[in-house]
């Protein structure tokens, strides 16, 4: 019998707590709960010789109800609640295109991860998410569906319904307190252990600050694992940008509620868009000139010479140890009086 699961990690300055509430079965209890698809030695189809992307997110709505110091929520999110109280709705992807999207996915024998989220809270379209699953379960029957949640939105009949329309792995990430994880973990609990469908999985962190107006000029320090997207928030300013390659450009594709075709899961403020695929084809905007030339200037690690990347500093460490060796240094040369 699976049995939940909770791992707590301490990096000195940076607890963090992940707990594993429920996966579908047994046999796939190990797996990688978010590309369940990459344990089972996924192939992704090729457009003209290059490998179609493994993942794709999809936003379906352009609105976070947090405002979280790590992300560039925090200070977009004004203009949007303004925007509200004017009467202005918050701009979502149609049904129509939405399917338009899943039906090209299904043309292109796309087998991956399909998440119904970017840069947003996807229950903030609560009252649309469990058509959408079913959408892309209609059309994709044998793909993962994912989606990243602050839980704000969550019930249990909900979750319920989006597990039965589809879903097959869902991470909850608490912001919060211990009094929020035990409210949704009570939530969850009917779909802890081996449940049938989906993988859940409760991730806690606590070192997050909900901001007022206004960009955060405060430094904020997380795992190696956290980056400034693309320098648009002060995250980890110890770690450099390292002149390296990326894998996002390649192996993800990034869908703005208006079909454009966006950099990646960083570029909140839309600076980079390669193309549209509501209005061409998805193999098409894949291998076109501005995709390409991102991935082979990252290739040769020059992300100096790419917008957003020249300031991105994903990727500065291969471990949390070498990440925390600089780190110390790093301190000690900032210290101030």
């Amino acid at each position: 019998m699976v049995k939940t699961l909770e791992q707590n990690k301490h990096i000195e300055f940076y607890p963090i707590r992940d707990i594993l509430i429920g996966v579908p079965s047994e046999d796939v209890a190990t797996h990688d709960a978010v590309n369940p698809h990459l344990s089972l030695g996924y192939e992704p189809p090729k457009i003209e010789g290059f490998p179609l992307f493994g993942q794709i997110q999809i936003q379906t709505i352009e609105f976070c109800n947090l405002k979280c110091d790590f992300c560039p929520n925090h200070y977009m999110i004004w203009d949007r609640l303004e925007g509200k109280k004017k009467g202005i709705p918050y701009n979502i992807m149609s049904i129509e295109n939405y399917t338009k999207i899943v039906k090209n996915l299904a043309d292109l024998n796309f087998t991956g991860r399909v998440s119904p989220y970017l840069m947003n809270e996807p229950l903030m379209d609560k009252d649309r998410m469990v058509e959408i699953i079913g959408i892309t379960r209609k059309y994709l029957p044998k793909n993962p569906i994912k989606i990243n949640t602050n839980g704000t939105g969550l019930t249990t009949e909900l979750l319920g319904d989006m597990i039965d329309a589809g879903l097959t792995s869902i991470q909850i990430d608490d912001y919060f307190d211990d009094r929020y994880a035990t409210k949704l973990l009570k939530q969850l609990e009917p779909f802890q252990g081996v449940n049938g469908k989906c993988f859940i999985t409760l991730s806690s962190n606590y070192n997050v600050t909900q901001m007022k107006k206004g960009m955060s000029k405060d430094s904020h320090f997380g795992p190696f694992t956290f980056w400034n997207r693309g320098g648009l928030t002060n995250v980890n300013p110890d770690m450099p940008v390292p002149q390296k390659d990326c894998h996002f450009p390649s192996s993800q594709m990034y869908i703005k509620w208006n079909g454009d075709a966006l950099l990646c899961c960083c570029d909140w403020e839309y600076k980079v868009i390669h193309g549209n695929v509501i209005n061409e084809r998805i193999e098409d905007v894949w291998i076109n000139d501005s995709y390409t030339h991102y991935r082979e200037t990252l290739k040769k690690g020059q992300r100096d010479k790419l917008r957003m990347c020249r300031k991105c500093n994903k990727g500065a460490f291969p471990s949390e140890e070498k990440r925390l060796e600089h780190l110390r240094e790093w301190l000690k040369e900032n210290e101030t009086d």
